[in-house]
């Protein structure tokens, strides 16, 4: 193939990623952490066209009201 084994494997995992494997998936395929991948291919992490809920994000992260005295 004349291809270095770690650009195959590259590839591979930026497939799986595009493909929408989850990170921890993939990287325990690799046999790598997933901090790895997420460091390795970043453009597959990007989030500008994801709108956040705000509201509802605040609603379940929030602290229950007996908590808050």
């Amino acid at each position: 193939m004349g291809e270095q084994v770690s650009s195959v494997r590259d590839s591979f995992l930026d497939a799986w990623l595009k493909a929408g494997v989850p990170a921890w998936g993939v990287a325990e395929w690799a046999g790598v952490r997933g901090s790895w991948v997420a460091l390795r291919y970043p453009h597959r992490f990007r989030l500008e066209d994801v709108e956040i809920d705000w509201d509802h994000l605040e609603e379940i992260t929030g602290l229950p009201d007996a908590a808050e005295r």
